[in-house]
């Protein structure tokens, strides 16, 4: 199945695409690395551009607010028209943001080049109508902002490493792991937290490291029995209770995360990036089977629902897959190789009856 051909929509946001967000509705936010944010509704029709300060690295949307990280600062604007309502500069990078209970926490951090490391962060706490709260400073860098059973966590690098619960007040509450890696990333399910650290290890929210993968995890995908991660190697891995389901080495996974279903199924999608070229994979999630492979642009962002899937790529460009379309191309791919298949197998017979 040609990938790309069977997308449900492809727009081009102008510049390359450093973030993409599903609106509920329909809709589909995209941010660029020069500040260009647009925002299509169902039918792919643009609805408005805005330009903030700087690249935009993460989006999230509350009701009928969208909030954005621009370089130095933090931004809200209205959802249904893209006008400003406010813009707080932080102190340092404006790295993550998370809507939690009516407010809107936010993690900044300072990197010195000299010292090749971050010298501060903070989480930063506002009312949605842009009113600073607090402000809490630390000495380690949150690489994971994570909503788990009415808290919120960050998992955090050196020189504490762990994880640490954030109340309304700026209370932190730190929790330990049983190794000394940083934690580089994580992900949720119903009944755990996951987190991925430095030195391969996996590890989940009564700090007890799960497995100890072969290196790095880069990124982690919960799963309702396990995990998807990708390690620093390039090898993709799927684990249910400790037992690896499948695994598929290559080059940097840049993203991934879980589709909508494909015949019962549901599908993981994969970007990667060899330096040079990039690809997209497309595998049952449980068997690791792999559904489709394509080259592509690289690829810098993913958003997905139970419907749809959406990639943002490097030369600006924004596509979406709706899941029956892309049900129906692959189904027809399937069929014209079987028909191919059967050709070919008929013509080797007819081959061999004219050679004797």
């Amino acid at each position: 199945m040609d990938l790309f051909a069977s997308a449900w929509m492809t727009r081009s946001l102008g510049e390359s695409v450093s973030a993409v967000h599903l609106e509920q509705g329909g809709g589909i936010f995209a941010g660029g690395w020069n500040g260009n944010l647009k925002h299509w509704d169902a039918e792919g029709e643009l609805v408005w551009t805005a330009t903030l300060p700087d690249r935009i690295t993460v989006l999230a949307i509350h009701e009928d607010l969208v909030f954005a990280t621009a370089g130095l600062h933090v931004v809200c604007l209205e959802a249904a028209t893209g006008d400003q309502r406010w813009s707080h500069a932080l102190e340092g990078s404006a790295d993550s943001l998370y809507p939690f209970k009516e407010n809107l926490y936010a993690v900044s951090s300072v990197y010195d080049i000299e010292h090749n490391d971050f010298l501060e962060s903070a989480v930063w706490n506002f009312s949605f109508d842009g009113t600073m709260n607090w402000i809490q400073r630390m000495d380690e860098r949150p690489w994971t902002i994570q909503e788990f059973k009415g808290k919120l966590y960050f998992g955090l690098g050196r020189p504490k490493c762990g994880f640490s619960a954030i109340d309304s007040q700026g209370t932190i509450t730190h929790n330990s792991v049983k190794t000394d890696s940083p934690i580089t990333c994580g992900s949720t399910k119903n009944s755990a937290m996951l987190f991925g650290h430095a030195n391969g290890a996996v590890s989940n929210q009564k700090g007890k490291v799960i497995f100890l993968e072969q290196s790095a995890i880069e990124l982690l995908h919960a799963t309702p029995e396990g995990y998807v991660a990708a390690l620093e190697d390039g090898t993709l891995l799927s684990r249910k209770a400790k037992i690896e389901q499948w695994s598929a080495a290559g080059s940097t996974v840049n993203v991934q995360s879980s589709g909508f279903s494909f015949q019962g199924n549901q599908t993981h999608w994969a970007g990667r990036w060899s330096g040079s070229q990039g690809s997209i994979e497309i595998r049952n999630i449980d068997s690791g089977t792999l559904l489709v492979l394509t080259q592509s642009p690289r690829c810098e962002s993913i958003a997905s629902d139970s419907t749809r899937v959406a990639l943002g790529f490097e030369n600006g460009e924004i596509r979406l897959w709706e899941r029956s379309m892309f049900e129906r191309r692959l189904l027809s791919g399937h069929e014209i190789e079987e028909k191919n298949e059967r050709k070919s197998a008929l013509q080797d017979k007819l081959r061999a009856l004219r050679d004797r």
